[in-house]
């Protein structure tokens, strides 16, 4: 009997509640985005909002530093940029450490139109949380929050065991041809 051919451990308590949350995440993702195409349509690139929501809360950035922080393509970012500085939302200001290199800044209407983002998406969720104790509504935002930033402070290791998965499986796969 080879080490492959062995019995896989029993999930422990603890493993069958985190690949609940696994799946959990992925229904409320996929469900999100399905929400999200019947918006602004399935063809849509990502939505430049998110980015200048990005500049709004963290402070002005570099194209290049915005776009990995993102983990986004720089030439999305690059377009994405064009289009909120054509409307005014974003301008271009040169960099005080790099007077060469220009940081992305987001204009007064830019701070508008992302509070006026934040207050629509409060909007859309109040009925499916209307019937639950506002501690509840807090706590689910506290959790979450919290869930982001463990997502972002541990995305290499979860890239890294995400890819080796799927090498594996691609590797599985070639063995059933």
């Amino acid at each position: 009997m080879t080490s492959t051919d062995a019995p896989a451990p029993a999930p422990s308590d603890r493993d069958v509640v985190l690949d609940d949350l696994a799946t959990a995440m992925i229904e409320l993702l996929h469900t999100y985005g399905s929400i999200k195409a019947k918006v602004t349509g399935p063809q849509a690139d990502a939505n430049p909002v998110f980015l200048l929501a990005k500049l709004v809360h963290d402070g002005p950035r570099r194209s290049g530093e915005l776009a990995a922080t993102l983990c986004a393509d720089p030439s999305t970012v690059s377009r994405q940029v064009a289009a909120l500085v054509k409307q005014g939302l974003v301008e271009r200001k040169a960099d005080p450490e790099d007077g060469r290199a220009s940081l992305l800044v987001p204009t007064p209407s830019g701070v508008d139109r992302v509070e006026g983002h934040r207050r629509r998406r409060g909007r859309a969720i109040a009925p499916i949380v209307a019937d639950w104790a506002p501690e509840d509504v807090a706590q689910l935002a506290r959790l979450l929050q919290r869930y982001t930033v463990g997502l972002d402070e541990h995305r290499d290791a979860i890239v890294a065991n995400m890819a080796g998965h799927l090498s594996a499986a691609d590797h599985h796969e070639g063995d059933h041809r």
